[in-house]
């Protein structure tokens, strides 16, 4: 009998002949950019989650993680063809959805082959994918039964940023309510915003998000409002917290160039449409702007963190730990009132234990207790808390059947 607990050990322990092996195997393939990896465990999507996980790969060492960005590193063009193992091309995913599309065609799945993202003329070849970084949950693709299983490994949350730190427009994002009760009636007006395109008054400035330049009708302030790109992660996530089903005209993709939203795709987590457009408010990952602070990817391009009003309380709750909003010090604050995990999704079977198809290197790294789960220390310096305490409901590496997901794959 083998014994697990033992061969998940050795696959971790530096000069193993296992890692060598899988490091073999992928020796020679380079990607498009230099900045990408090769690993015998190859993982695409979330652009939440790329750079936390490339630390952790890096940190895992032995060749066994290659985690490639949403998008190009060097270009930060996306979809481009990447090759991250002999024999495997495809066009790069970008985002949790996609991300998930990916690894299940890469397994396969009739649905998803049939199914592709657009501009993916290349789907992965068969066992290519390994794990999908995923910043939402399976959602309504939730199944006890389900093929493939959400690990959780990181506590994230997000707020609304803008370009404005230290004025008048700042004290007033930083006023802005959020019901955390029910994201679908609730009178937030963040949700008023978001959800309903209404208009609300702050501090007696009135921001009307279906009017795009002044003046507007009863001298109402334009304000433009974001969601990340279609595939995204926190895209799906951000909407369904908002209360939003179906994207409204007052929600926008791609950036305003002055005539009409016409511009550059809206990256997640990127504050390029912001720092051009000083009416633009959009979600970004709490974890995320920490860790670019920290000097991961720095992509904030002036981006600034706002606070939420609890409408439950009336007490502003602040995005940072620090003296916030006087100043953008601390690390995330675990509190936040739009917090959750952030996961990795893989094979349930293969992280099974006592399954036939039990792949040790894939549980070594992913579960309970194993490689990422002991880079505590990486997490937190790239942003995101720790999962101790099971404060949404799960832990660090836990296999859980209510995060599988996919029942008819």
């Amino acid at each position: 009998m083998i014994n697990t607990k033992r061969l998940v050990r050795k696959l971790l322990v530096g000069g193993i002949a296992t890692a060598a092996v899988a490091t073999g195997l992928v020796a020679g393939v380079a990607g498009p950019a230099s900045a990408d990896p090769v690993g015998a465990l190859a993982g695409v999507g979330s652009d939440t989650t790329q750079d936390v996980m490339n630390g952790a790969g890096d940190s895992i060492g032995n060749g066994i993680v290659g985690s490639w960005d949403a998008i190009d590193p060097i270009t930060r063009v996306q979809h481009l063809v990447i090759a991250p193992k002999r024999n495997c091309t495809f066009n790069r995913p970008n985002g949790s959805g996609q991300g998930v599309t990916a690894i299940r065609q890469s397994g396969g799945v009739t649905a998803a082959i049939n199914a592709p993202f657009a501009d993916e003329a290349d789907q992965p070849e068969a066992g290519c994918v390994d794990f999908a970084r995923s910043s939402s949950d399976p959602g309504t693709n939730g199944s006890a039964a389900g093929r493939w299983v959400y690990v959780p490994f990181a506590l994230d949350a997000v707020a609304v940023a803008s370009s404005h730190f230290g004025d008048a427009t700042a004290t007033n994002y930083n006023a802005l309510s959020y019901d955390a009760s029910n994201a679908a009636t609730g009178q937030g007006t963040l949700q008023k915003l978001y959800r309903d395109g209404a208009t609300v008054t702050i501090n007696g400035v009135t921001y009307d998000p279906q009017c795009n330049v002044a003046p507007c009708a009863g001298g109402a302030t334009p304000i433009h409002l974001y969601i990340p790109q279609n595939g995204s992660g926190t895209r799906t996530y951000w909407l369904g917290k908002m209360g939003v089903t179906t994207v409204p005209a007052w929600l926008h993709d791609k950036a305003w160039d002055g005539a009409g939203y016409n511009g550059a795709i809206v990256e997640e987590h990127d504050g390029t449409v912001l720092q051009n457009d000083a009416l633009g408010l959009a979600p970004y990952s709490i974890s995320q702007w920490v860790g670019q602070r920290n000097g991961h990817g720095d992509r904030r391009h002036g981006a600034h963190l706002h606070s939420l009003v609890n409408t439950a309380n009336g007490t502003a709750v602040n995005p940072l730990s620090g003296a916030f909003p006087t100043s953008e010090t601390g690390n995330l604050n675990a509190s936040f009132l739009i917090r959750r995990e952030v996961y990795n999704v893989v094979e349930w079977k293969k992280v099974n234990v006592g399954n036939a198809a039990f792949d040790a290197q894939l549980y070594a790294v992913f579960g309970p207790g194993q490689g990422l789960c002991g880079k505590s220390a990486v997490i937190l310096n790239f942003g995101f808390g720790l999962l101790n305490g099971s404060p949404l409901g799960h832990t660090c590496g836990q296999i859980a059947d209510n995060l599988r997901a996919y029942g008819s794959d």
